[in-house]
């Protein structure tokens, strides 16, 4: 976890609130620290399975990923539960809520986890005074709605997988020797990518046997090349400079 992230007293002054802000792993901007909120806007999920906010109740607010990792799962009729993505750090989660009156999915805590809430009054005072805060938002609801559709595409369990690997290395293993550790279970990724569990673990058998991941609790990624090779249809565009060594 980049940081503390025990639950925290919220300041009633702006100038601890920048404080705390400036301790923050986020990315700058951040939309939080232009709502500055006297009362405090961050909340702490103190371990796994603690729900921030459920499918369908009132959607007053965003959320920015201070610490830890979320999921946002929905579930159909017959109950059964369905993975849409997950949020690190510097992610925003309920931008689906943005033009609704209630959320379409539930987040919840995968890793004990610390948010910072922006509310929907004081994210259109925003526009209004930061509008670089809209282009991020915009890039945000961008980048949710290809991840969307591209594990909407008719892909292979070896290219959705790979693509899930590349995309987690980045997240994850930034200094750290390229190792990273996924915080959520392989049954929670076969239900993002909408395969089996069975299948994605034996996916990643046969990535380890082919000498492209080091496979365990903590993995690796050994071929880049390769592994983008697969990953490619699914992310699209060229392989980064980062993979390409």
């Amino acid at each position: 976890m980049a940081y503390d992230a025990r639950p925290t007293r919220p300041s009633r002054h702006e100038s601890a609130a920048r404080s705390t802000c400036s301790a923050c792993p986020v990315a700058r901007p951040c939309p939080a620290e232009y709502s500055r909120d006297p009362a405090g806007s961050m909340l702490s999920l103190p371990h796994a399975g603690k729900v921030l906010f459920g499918e369908d109740t009132p959607a007053f607010a965003l959320y920015v990923v201070r610490a830890g990792c979320l999921k946002t799962v929905t579930c159909d009729a017959d109950g059964k539960e369905h993975v849409r993505g997950f949020h690190f750090p510097d992610d925003m989660v309920g931008l689906d809520a943005l033009g609704a009156a209630s959320y379409p999915s539930s987040a919840i805590a995968v890793t004990p986890s610390q948010v910072c809430r922006i509310s929907k009054g004081k994210l259109q005072q925003m526009f209004s005074t930061a509008p670089e805060q809209v282009q991020r938002l915009l890039e945000c609801t961008s980048r949710a709605l290809r991840k969307s559709l591209a594990l909407s595409g008719d892909y292979t369990a070896e290219q959705r997988v790979a693509a899930f690997l590349v995309e987690m290395e980045a997240r994850l293993a930034e200094g750290s020797g390229g190792e990273f550790e996924l915080p959520m279970t392989r049954r929670d990724v076969a239900n993002h990518l909408r395969l089996a569990t069975e299948t994605v673990c034996r996916v990643l058998g046969r990535f380890a046997e082919n000498g492209w991941l080091r496979s365990g609790c903590v993995l690796q990624i050994k071929r880049h090349a390769e592994l983008w090779e697969l990953a490619r249809p699914v992310e699209g565009g060229r392989m980064p400079t980062r993979l390409a060594a």
